[in-house]
């Protein structure tokens, strides 16, 4: 194959991926914007989606707020994939309130020693403001959920059908 040919392959490939992410991007953008309108959020350090159901469906900007401290904020989003509206659907927490992303690790580390991590983020179960650990331990995928004020593991671990 010749350069061009290579390079005009290149071209096509990032056509593509911008067409399919373009949503998930104004999506971000958007949650963005209403953390920093709602949230106090001055500085965008992190963003994270997440989706339980149809109810919590949320972004969680991580960021600091104009006196430079961390910042968590919470934007629902509705099924239109646009936030569910004003200040009364946007949450703020500063992390020194909760539990960090680090600190988090540090305890399921120790809570589940041998896990394998699959995924943590910030989100909302049960109407609770959560860390979602998504891991695999004993050749079962599981997901448990820990609350963002204080790390305490909510109800039982979810196990997934063998896949």
């Amino acid at each position: 194959m010749s350069i061009s040919g290579f390079l005009l392959l290149l071209l096509v490939a990032q056509i593509y991926y911008s067409y399919v992410m373009s949503d998930t991007w104004t999506e971000e953008k958007a949650a963005v914007e209403a953390a920093r309108q709602f949230g106090g959020l001055n500085a965008v350090d992190k963003t994270y989606r997440s989706v339980w159901d149809k109810d919590s469906i949320y972004w969680v900007v991580a960021g600091k707020d104009a006196e430079q401290k961390d910042l968590m904020v919470w934007v629902k989003f509705t099924e239109q994939k646009v936030p569910a509206g004003g200040k009364e659907t946007v949450h703020a927490v500063p992390i020194d309130s909760g539990r960090s992303e680090s600190q988090m690790l540090a305890q399921i580390r120790q809570d589940l020693p041998g896990a394998e991590i699959h995924r943590l983020l910030p989100g909302m179960y049960e109407g609770e403001y959560v860390w979602q650990l998504h891991y695999e331990l004993d050749h079962q995928t599981k997901y448990r959920f820990y609350r963002f004020s204080d790390g305490t593991p909510i109800g039982d671990d979810i196990v997934l059908p063998n896949q």
